[in-house]
């Protein structure tokens, strides 16, 4: 049998890794060899001895809260990262994904725009918000994001803890995940309040003001919540492991949850915040060293489901409003593109991690969390997503050269010893390190379940 298109390399599938190959048809993966040299395409891709990946997977990304990147600059951004299928956050700059009109218009710019796939996260207004729970359901949400801190109360809205188990209860009903930006707005409010009034501005004091405590009373909360709501409850960018302490305790007693940590918060700490300024800020804040080390064995210790970046491609100018007040600065940093390669070296090359977890935290979680059935891992019948992985490549990480809008990043001047060297979607190559990003490559928006 000849294919449309085989991919050659060090195949990572579930379990395990080999010299292998994989063959393609109408965008699924049609075949897979243990050697090489056996199946014939009409497409062929040789990859040697470099990686072949399942597609990656980004669970958290924020393509709008800069409304001057959106989808087709963050999908190219995702490509060249090696980051197949995104899930995109629903606190869009300026109206938000809380109804089922401003979700389908968001899936029309992806199925018009996007070289990768996305699926969407949905989330619920301030007042009355449970009500929209089962129209954006249907509309294929993947899942809901709510928060218990305020940004703003109309795009990134404090929910009430009222509503909360109502949303709990609902989201329950439709076997779909409920997640939260979980920080105590009360406590962290007053620190912040009593940090300007004392003119105590300078970059620590983002740290200072959102002590772990913030994190994990609100942690514990919803917690407790989902365990009398029998709610699919995930936590989003976990930063300290007490929290995690709570989130295994809640799992062994059988709460449905889950955990996310960033890439930021095993890549940086507070040394960090203190040098970069503005450009390391991120909430829940970069923590102190000793903290980042304790995350960092919860990690290795299977405690922690996924990774994801917190992707928010802000710009200079957002950033620099706070090299004198820290509080004036906005909060994030973009990751799409650079997330994968600095966590392999990271990972892989420092911590000795197995290609096959890499891509389990990577890929396969999220994919299985979300119920994404296609997508995650190199087996039969999966979309043929496939990120390849060039180890033996250095580089160095530019602010002023990414693909997303944003151009600056605590990780400018970072040098990085591999390089994504292709990233397929359904078998389509929507980017090579060779040429760059393919501008015709057509990427979807995906449903859970379908």
């Amino acid at each position: 049998m000849k294919f449309e298109k085989v991919i050659k390399g060090h195949i990572v599938a579930p379990n395990e890794d080999f010299l292998g190959e994989i063959g393609i048809n109408s965008g699924k993966i049609s075949e897979i060899s243990k050697t090489t040299g056996v199946l014939e395409g009409e497409d062929v891709h040789d990859y040697g001895e470099n990686f072949v990946f399942p597609g990656f997977i980004d669970a958290h990304v924020h393509c709008y809260s800069n409304p001057n990147e959106g989808i087709k600059q963050a999908s190219f951004a995702a490509a060249k990262g090696g980051i197949t299928t995104f899930l995109d956050m629903p606190y869009d700059l300026p109206v938000p994904v809380a109804n089922a009109e401003v979700l389908n218009k968001k899936i029309a710019i992806i199925n018009k725009e996007s070289v990768v796939d996305i699926a969407l996260w949905g989330t619920i207004p301030k007042e009355n918000g449970t009500k929209v729970i089962d129209e954006l359901a249907d509309a294929g949400v993947a899942a809901f994001k709510l928060s218990t801190f305020e940004t703003d109360p109309y795009r990134f809205p404090r929910i009430a803890d009222a509503d909360i188990l109502e949303a709990m209860k609902k989201t329950a009903e439709r076997d779909l995940v409920i997640a939260f930006h979980a920080e105590n707005d009360e406590l962290l409010t007053r620190y912040i309040e009593e940090a300007q009034t004392n003119n105590q501005l300078k970059p620590i004091y983002h740290n200072l003001t959102r002590p772990p405590v913030t994190e994990t009373t609100a942690v514990i909360k919803l917690l407790d919540m989902a365990s009398w709501t029998n709610a699919k409850l995930h936590i989003v960018h976990v930063s300290h492991g007490r929290s995690l302490d709570y989130i295994n305790w809640f799992k062994q007693q059988g709460t449905n949850v889950t955990a996310e940590t960033c890439y930021n918060y095993l890549l940086l700490t507070t040394e960090d915040l203190k040098k970069h300024g503005p450009k390391a800020k991120i909430n829940p804040p970069l923590r102190q060293p000793q903290e980042v080390a304790e995350l960092e064995g919860y990690l290795l210790d299977d405690s922690i489901d996924f990774i994801t970046s917190d992707h928010a491609p802000w710009q200079k100018a957002d950033k620099s409003i706070g090299d004198d007040d820290i509080f004036k600065a906005k909060s994030g940093t973009p990751g799409l593109e650079i997330m994968i390669p600095l966590l392999f070296d990271y990972l892989i090359r420092s911590k000795e991690l197995s290609v096959s977890h890499f891509a389990d935290l990577l890929a396969l979680a999220p994919a299985k969390r979300f119920n994404l059935l296609h997508k995650g891992s190199i087996e039969l019948g999966k979309d043929a997503d496939i990120t390849v992985i060039n180890n033996n490549t250095a580089w160095e990480i530019d602010e002023n050269n990414f693909l997303s809008v944003s151009d600056i990043s605590p990780y400018h001047g970072h040098q990085v010893n591999n390089q994504i060297e292709a990233t397929f979607v359904r078998g389509q190559m929507v980017y090579s390190a060779e040429v760059g990003v393919n501008e015709r490559a057509t990427g979807r928006f995906v449903k859970p379940n379908e």
